[in-house]
């Protein structure tokens, strides 16, 4: 297995129903966006953990820009998260 880890703070789409989510690095991006290319439309699955919250989900694009991981609000609630907040997300590859 492939494992990454990710620092960043937590950002929100724009509108009512906004994804919150972060963004990987430009490093980690330009590592993976080939694969992510390589298996679109499909999304490279990924396990993910913050602290003790552990959840699958996949890695996404942002048009062109940082590829992303969406952080549920299962996720969020569980360890107290919101818009702002610096997070680590480790993360391993399923592919």
């Amino acid at each position: 297995m492939m494992s990454f880890n990710v620092n960043g703070h937590i950002k929100r789409f724009a509108g009512q129903y906004g994804w919150y989510y972060v963004e990987l690095n430009d490093s980690l991006t330009k590592e993976l966006r080939p694969l992510v290319s390589s298996l679109w439309p499909a999304l490279p699955k990924v396990e993910l953990t913050i602290n003790n919250t552990v959840w699958l989900s996949s890695i996404m694009p942002i048009k062109n820009g940082p590829l992303f991981v969406a952080l549920p609000l299962k996720v969020r609630k569980a360890e107290g998260l919101d818009i702002g907040d610096k997070i680590k997300v480790s993360f391993e590859l399923k592919v």
